[in-house]
């Protein structure tokens, strides 16, 4: 999954995510894709340091950790063919993910001071 995610908690987060419009959701992989995917050898390989963590623990990503997260993001967009086939997931699959996140930190990075990225 890929949220916004609020610095202060009474910050109401709904205005924002209702700029994340169709096609782009929450998706961002079922739970084996820790492992599978962002957890895999490749994602590190390519320099991934952020969703390669996905392996371990949940990801928030706030301020200048927007743009490297984005970065990253777009890196996997780069090699996705090479992700796609050392995880035998489809092109398809991961792209449609990678385009869910890469909107949602579109979102968090113009509202940098309010909010940030969660991947889980």
């Amino acid at each position: 999954m890929v949220t916004l995610i609020a610095k202060d908690q009474n910050f109401n987060t709904r205005p924002l995510e209702e700029q994340i419009t169709e096609p782009h959701n929450t998706l961002f992989g079922f739970e084996t894709w820790r492992q599978e995917v962002w957890g895999h050898d490749v994602i590190r390989t390519i320099g991934c340091p952020l969703v390669y963590s996905l392996r371990e623990t949940n990801v928030f990503a706030y301020d200048e950790q927007i743009a490297a997260l984005r970065g990253e993001l777009q890196t996997i967009l780069d090699h996705i063919d090479q992700v796609a086939t050392t995880t035998g997931m489809t092109v398809e699959s991961i792209e449609f993910r990678v385009k869910n996140a890469l909107e949602t930190a579109r979102v968090a990075e113009q509202n940098k001071n309010d909010v940030g990225v969660a991947l889980w």
